[in-house]
């Protein structure tokens, strides 16, 4: 079986209205699709610090686009004012380079705004919630970026629940702040929470971003565009680093498929005394299948736009992560991983396709 399947992804019967933020984001937008494709009877609020896509809805009951900065409070509580809403998907925040780059703004977006939230959910509960009444299920998007210390290198393979959380980033220990906020909210049944912890997404369309792991996505991208691409951790293509520095990523349609997962399963998944944090499945991929990746899909004149420059800033968030994960407790709980073999090579072809759909309608 080859991942994603939909079938399973059945809203609780109190989820009438979700609140996505960061919407106006990649994994944003495709989460909001997903969901107005699969849940006809919802409907979505979707935020961002500009106005995200309508997705071609114009129906308000359908789909509500909100321009919205979460450190404001008259901005966050026009989200919710005249609403009751059953479910949050936490997207927004500093991405990894970004937040190392600028500490005040990763913390003011990725703790404080995040918090704010939380916080305002938990309230907004309060006055709409009659006693008995299912509380909310509040999804926070994280990172594994949580991870690091002697652990957690790119040649090791990482047993969650054997495994520390030692923070090697400013985004990761900002991730790790919120997580505990979240499974604290969650403990005292303030809300219905859980985290999950996104892997490395692939193939992300657009222009590059300021995660540390953006060149991945860049390698097939920029190439197959005809545009240079720069690889940060190695040389040349005789530099070991290409092998030696794998990295844990998942098929995009596969990550967004277990964020709605995380909504939809049961709150029984998390045991008596248990975290409320979840690694979303992946696969071990190496830079160089990468670069197999781009000469198999793209040709091999496509290597002459692969720049080599290495740039330590990266390389050293780049060695807090490890190169695999155990993801068999996750499986269980209903997520899926993308297959070892295949998984990367359908990412190349999804994002080919979605570049000729792109060429088609100009």
């Amino acid at each position: 079986m080859v991942a994603p399947t939909y079938d399973a992804l059945k809203l609780p019967p109190h989820v009438k209205t979700v609140l996505v933020s960061g919407a106006g984001g990649f994994v944003g937008q495709q989460l909001v699709q997903l969901l107005l494709s699969l849940f006809k009877d919802i409907k979505i609020i979707a935020t961002d610090i500009v106005e995200p896509p309508n997705h071609g809805i114009t129906d308000s009951k359908r789909l509500r686009c909100v321009k919205a900065d979460l450190g404001k409070e008259a901005e966050l509580k026009g989200l919710f004012d005249g609403e009751k809403v059953d479910g949050v998907f936490a997207l927004h925040g500093v991405m990894s380079g970004g937040a190392e780059a600028n500490f005040p703004l990763g913390y003011a977006v990725n703790v404080d705004s995040n918090l704010n939230l939380l916080k305002y959910t938990h309230t907004h509960a309060q006055s709409t919630l009659s006693e008995g009444d299912p509380r909310p299920i509040y999804v926070f998007v994280s990172s594994l970026a949580v991870y690091g210390g002697p652990k957690c290198r790119p040649q090791d393979y990482v047993v969650p629940k054997d495994t520390p959380i030692i923070p090697g980033s400013s985004y990761g220990v900002q991730k790790t702040i919120m997580e505990l906020y979240v499974y604290d909210y969650g403990r005292k049944g303030y809300l219905n929470t859980r985290s999950v912890r996104l892997p490395t997404v692939a193939i992300r369309p657009g222009a590059p971003s300021s995660a540390a792991s953006s060149f991945i996505s860049g390698l097939i991208r920029e190439p197959l565009q005809g545009v240079e691409a720069i690889c940060p951790i190695a040389s040349s293509l005789d530099d070991p680093a290409l092998d030696d520095m794998p990295f844990w990523c998942s098929r995009t349609k596969t990550v967004v498929r277990n964020i709605a997962w995380a909504l939809c399963m049961p709150e029984s998944n998390f045991g008596e005394g248990e975290g409320r944090s979840i690694n979303i499945p992946g696969i071990k991929v190496r830079p160089r299948q990468i670069v197999e990746a781009l000469v198999e899909h793209g040709g091999k004149d496509k290597l002459s736009l692969v720049k080599f420059q290495k740039d330590q800033a990266v390389i050293n968030i780049c060695k807090t992560w490890a190169g695999e994960y155990d993801n068999t407790d996750f499986l269980k709980m209903g997520f899926e991983a993308d297959d070892t073999e295949t998984g990367f090579g359908l990412a190349v072809k999804d994002f080919k396709e979605e570049l000729a759909k792109e060429a088609s309608q100009t």
